[in-house]
């Protein structure tokens, strides 16, 4: 059934993002660089330092990704 596989393919994306941390802008140690390791989505390498600005990147940046993927999968079907 879609419904299913527009579940499944909605969770996959949703549960990829999370609170986490990634490296800033790294550089190679050779040329002098520092690496700057900073929380946020290492997903999307946004920066984000509480859960409520999870929550908002989760709603502003993730859940327009994941419903035009359901379209798609609507649209398929259709």
């Amino acid at each position: 059934m879609d419904s299913t596989r527009i579940l499944k393919v909605a969770k996959i994306e949703l549960l990829r993002h999370n609170l986490d941390t990634f490296v800033d802008n790294p550089s190679s140690v050779a040329e002098g660089g520092t690496e700057v390791v900073v929380p946020g989505c290492a997903v999307c390498r946004k920066k984000l330092q509480t859960v409520n600005q999870l929550m908002q990147h989760l709603a502003d940046d993730v859940l327009p990704v994941i419903l035009r993927k359901a379209l798609a999968i609507a649209g398929e079907t259709s």
